[in-house]
């Protein structure tokens, strides 16, 4: 069902309307006459002939003329029947704004599914309930009360914006409105009974008139969609932009592998974030400065930056940042340093950063000025140029900004600025920066952050088949366990080895046997239980046994401490592996109810749970994103070969990641959690040493 009415609704009706500006259902009629609104307006309220000088109709039933929208300012008991009334009439679309349905309680979340049965009876698509509505800026459609329909007045721009908060979201809208940024469309979601903001999202990208869209998300239920929206939008050029909150949850649970203990939701949207393109912002100020950022439309083709300004300090805080987040203060060619001399004053430093000292521009020099931002922004080894204005005053501010615009069109090349002048000091050459697309920063630091999410996204654009996900091939696997079941680490490495994944050699021993089959020695001993998932913390394993002699003890050993610490378990033999040698690093699995399964892969150890150094992403995925799960690990200095070791085979890893994740997937409607740990990363491969799958 297309969502074109709900955003451009040809009449809206206001179900509760009121006189009294204090209620939900004044504030929504007094918010369409006061911002304009050209559909129709239809009040509806058995009490009134007219309303604030609209025709006020006794029922949604009563309404004459086009009507897509209802707005409902109801308590929740009469909701239901409400929407109802609105299918029976032919309105699609509806937005409950009043509270009282699951927030409240079970009696609330009857009612709530009641209005949802009704909604899906009569075709009618909610947003809502508990929200503050929708707002089209460019029909001054405000299906709305509260604080979304307040001053300031949203100006109109290309940015569409899905909030999973009324109050906080429209702080959000508001920051980004006083930065500059315009906006299109404006929903608030509550409780997302029927349509969420991954479709939400899905909605905007369809929609040729949105260019950059903004969400305020706490959680989504259906993980895979949100994704799946993601790339859509990356496909499609249009930037997301996400302020996540609700991330301190870590998901803890019992559970036997260790991948469970370390994997927190947060860590999962985290992952699908970077996968699908979505671009993670920290707080209101960042999201206004990267939809600035974006909204200018200008995207670099590398990291390479450079710097101008005639503040020794900024260019330091700007460096500092710029280290941080993979920007590059790249050298000048000759051609740019040689136009620089001629343009610049004497003393000028015409590296990069470009110095050119206190007080410049100024009338005498604006020319050269113009020829000097030209020419670094003709350099073909720089992608992007932050302006430094810092202090400058109002006339120098304007100055500067009239004869940077000149140059902007000659140039795709992101320019950004910063300074410290507010608009009260400096109103015509702020305008003059505004009216040129030229994003306008409060600080250095902050103009670093949004060129190195400019880098980065454009990165994202030019990965291989950009925005689509990696189809997982037929594994052929060995029949599983009709029952959910913990797989002993014997059978877990034989269903890694039927996915292509490489495992240590191994003999399954009967209880009591001591025949090695011409293993090599050493060997590590093990006891085999699906009664005991961590066989170290009972004593159960014994490492780099040297001979027969020794083998005899260590079986010995074992099983006496698994009958002594478990009792009760079933011993299903003795497992004789060779031993492995390398980097410790586990790779596991948890199977997320939002979003699948994930595979977690880090440094393991002794130490891998105090040190948490893990890297994330969503089943199934290929061979780039392992390579960056790698690269996002901060011992990955490890796999580079320490004290004359020679470097690990970083592809062999790589490809266990991918063949991990196949199989994950496969699993998917059985996988509860997949523990691989360790993994040994040599330099001529590596081995998945010990194993253990849940199945559900």
């Amino acid at each position: 069902m297309s969502l074109s009415r709900l955003f451009n609704p040809r009449g809206i009706a206001i179900a509760g309307a009121s006189g009294d500006p204090s209620r939900a259902g004044g504030q929504a009629v007094h918010a369409l006459n006061q911002y304009g609104f050209r559909g129709g307006i239809f009040p509806v309220n058995p009490r009134y002939p007219e309303l604030a000088g609209h025709r006020c109709y006794p029922s949604i039933t009563a309404i004459e003329g086009d009507c897509d929208l209802a707005v409902i300012a109801l308590p929740a008991a009469q909701v239901p029947d409400v929407v109802r009334q609105c299918g029976q009439r032919g309105i699609g679309f509806a937005v409950v704004l009043g509270g009282g349905f699951r927030e409240a309680g079970p009696a609330g979340a009857r009612i709530e599914a009641d209005m949802l049965a009704a909604a899906r009876e009569h075709h009618v698509r909610l947003i809502g309930p508990n929200c503050l509505g929708l707002v089209n800026v460019h029909a001054r459609a405000y299906a709305a009360f509260g604080s979304i329909t307040r001053e300031p007045q949203l100006a109109a721009g290309g940015v569409s914006a899905v909030l999973q908060s009324g109050g906080l979201g429209n702080a959000l809208v508001v920051q980004c409105a006083q930065a500059g940024v315009g906006f299109r469309y404006v929903v608030t979601t509550g409780n997302e009974a029927d349509l969420t903001a991954p479709e939400l999202i899905d909605a905007f990208v369809d929609d040729p008139h949105t260019k950059v869209i903004l969400a305020y998300l706490e959680g989504v239920t259906d993980g895979r969609a949100l994704m799946a929206a993601g790339r859509r939008a990356l496909a499609a050029r249009k930037p997301v932009l996400v302020l996540k909150a609700g991330n301190t949850e870590q998901g803890r649970r019992a559970a036997a592998s260790h991948t469970a203990n370390l994997t927190g939701r947060y860590d999962i949207y985290r992952a699908a974030f970077k996968q699908c393109g979505i671009i993670e912002v920290s707080d209101l100020h960042e999201a206004a400065d990267f939809a600035l950022a974006l909204q200018a439309g200008r995207l670099p083709t590398g990291h390479n930056v450079a710097l101008m300004g005639g503040s020794g300090g900024s260019a330091a805080v700007f460096s500092d940042t710029a280290d941080t987040v993979g920007l590059t203060l790249a050298p000048l060619t000759e051609d740019t340093t040689a136009a620089l001399k001629a343009a610049l004053p004497p003393l000028a430093s015409v590296g990069n950063p470009v110095d050119y000292g206190p007080g410049y521009p100024n009338m005498a020099s604006a020319e050269g000025f113009t020829r000097a931002c030209a020419a670094v922004l003709a350099d073909p080894g720089i992608h992007q140029c932050g302006l430094m204005f810092a202090s400058a005053g109002g006339s120098q501010l304007k100055l500067g900004a009239e004869q940077l615009a000149q140059c902007l069109p000659n140039t795709n090349k992101p320019v950004l600025v910063f300074t410290a002048m507010t608009h009260e000091l400096a109103p015509e050459g702020l305008a003059t920066l505004r009216e040129a697309g030229v994003p306008v920063l409060p600080s250095p630091r902050r103009v670093a952050l949004a060129m190195g999410m400019l880098a980065d996204y454009a990165d994202a654009l030019a990965r291989p088949a950009a925005g689509s996900a990696q189809p997982a091939p037929t594994i052929t696997l060995p029949a599983l366990p009709p029952c959910p079941a913990t797989l002993d680490e014997h059978v877990s490495k034989s269903l890694l080895a039927a996915a292509g994944i490489p495992v240590t050699r191994d003999v399954l021993l009967p209880i009591g046997s001591t025949a090695t089959d011409g293993l090599r020695y050493p060997v590590a001993v093990k006891i085999v239980s699906r009664d005991i998932p961590h066989k170290t913390d009972i004593g159960g394993v014994k490492l780099n046994v040297a001979d027969g002699k020794q083998l005899n003890a260590a079986v010995a050993e074992v099983t006496a401490n698994a009958r002594r610490a478990a009792p009760a378990a079933q011993l299903d033999g003795i497992l004789i592996s060779e031993m492995a040698t390398g980097v410790e690093t586990i790779v596991g699995v948890v199977n997320d109810p939002g979003f699948g399964p994930v595979v977690a892969f880090g440094i393991g150890g002794v130490y891998t749970e105090a040190v948490k150094d893990i890297a994330y992403r969503v089943a199934p995925f290929g061979i780039e994103d392992a390579r960056a799960m790698i690269g996002e690990l901060r011992m990955r200095a490890l796999f580079n070969g320490q004290r004359g070791r020679p470097p690990c085979d970083i592809e062999a890893i790589a490809k266990i990641l991918v063949q991990v994740s196949e199989l994950a997937w496969q699993l998917r409607d059985r996988l509860q959690e997949m523990d691989i740990n360790p993994v040994f990363a040599g330099p001529k491969g590596a081995v998945a040493a010990d194993a253990l799958i849940i199945l559900r």
